[in-house]
């Protein structure tokens, strides 16, 4: 039996929730905004902003920051334009976050970024719904995490520390993917035949890791993760990843997945980090040979994903907003909900999504 969770009490005060977007949020301010990073961030803004503005009947109060540059977005929620040089930004929006009651942020792992955000909100007395620096960092260095979950015994593609600006190894396992240590997503991920198949868009990558190319489905799974440590499971996803010209771009997704798969190292890998809490996602392939039928965990993304975008056109209004400060504050209503929400997705589903949002109708990824 599937219960009813829109407008969700959280607990008796109605809180103010700051949704940071680093994209399109003024993060980027001073950098050229490609259209289809603008679509990407301007999707999770919205997704998550509308999630927390239907808690409590519509009554919450979201505000969300917006880059100088772009349009208005008008929605259920107050948009504070953020201008000036970048430490002015960055100083008033770890002011609005000391304000608020909670603070969502979806930052680039690359060069700190989500770390040091983190860090400075909390410093400051704010409360991120995320996880906490520590474990943004090991999560972040791929190459650490690597080692962290082969240590634990969980499947995943070994990894060798490169620097592309100098070329590469030639007694490497090929085909190979190439990627940053600290990149976000599949930004600047490379499929490579052979140690001279370097493409010129790699070659100034001055930090990065190897790995061999494993078979499998690419998928994610979508986590809320509580202050015990506890992976509260949402939904486990397929993942639509096309290769553009030896480029790996991720291009959206389907859930929840019609097809089984072991979740053990998947929950497994999300335990090995700790401090890991809020939204977190693994990237992981489903290798479903008959002999193999295995699951090798690529990533653990310790922020929102958008995954969340399809989740929010799935789920009841403001029930994963619920769930996630329930994830933070076991007292809350919302934290009844933590075990259901796997049910609860596998009823409403499927639904598919591009990088910049719903595909209308739910239909196939092209």
């Amino acid at each position: 039996m599937t219960r009813k969770l829109t407008g969700v009490n959280t607990s008796r005060h109605v809180p103010t929730i700051l949704v940071h977007e680093w994209v399109t949020g003024g993060g980027a301010a001073d950098e050229r905004l490609p259209p289809s990073w603008v679509a990407e961030g301007q999707a999770m803004r919205r997704a998550i902003a509308r999630e927390f503005a239907a808690l409590h009947g519509g009554r919450s109060r979201v505000i969300v920051t917006l880059d100088a540059r772009l349009d208005d977005d008008p929605g259920p929620w107050e948009v504070h334009r953020m201008e000036g040089p970048p430490q002015h930004r960055v100083r008033r929006m770890v002011q609005m976050a000391r304000e608020a009651d909670f603070t969502v942020l979806v930052a680039p792992e690359t060069m700190h970024i989500l770390r040091d955000l983190t860090s400075m909100i909390q410093d400051a007395g704010g409360r991120v719904l995320g996880s906490s620096p520590g474990a943004v960092e090991l999560a972040g260095d791929k190459l650490r995490l690597a080692g962290c979950l082969a240590e634990r015994g969980i499947a995943t593609p070994p990894c060798r520390r490169v620097r592309p600006s100098r070329g590469l190894p030639s007694d490497a396992a090929y085909p190979a993917v190439l990627k940053p240590i600290d990149g976000a997503g599949s930004v600047d991920t490379f499929l490579i035949a052979g140690p001279e198949g370097l493409p010129p868009q790699a070659r100034g990558l001055d930090r990065a890791i190897l790995q061999p190319f494993c078979r499998g489905r690419p998928m994610s799974a979508s986590f809320l993760v509580d202050g015990r440590g506890e992976p509260w499971l949402v939904a486990v996803g397929e993942q639509h990843v096309a290769l553009n010209e030896g480029r790996f771009e991720y291009q959206g997704g389907r859930l929840p997945a019609t097809t089984r798969v072991d979740e053990g190292p998947i929950r497994g890998a999300v335990a090995s980090v700790p401090g890991l809490q809020g939204f977190v996602g693994v990237d992981f392939l489903w290798d479903d040979d008959d002999e193999a039928r295995r699951t090798v965990v690529l990533e653990i993304n310790p922020r929102p994903t958008t995954s969340l975008v399809g989740l929010a056109g799935i789920l009841p209004p403001g029930c994963l907003a619920a769930a996630w400060i329930g994830a933070f504050d076991e007292e809350s209503d919302g934290a009844r909900w933590l075990p259901g929400l796997a049910d609860l997705a596998r009823t409403r589903g499927p639904i598919s999504f591009g990088a910049a949002g719903v595909i209308p109708g739910g239909g196939d990824l092209a």
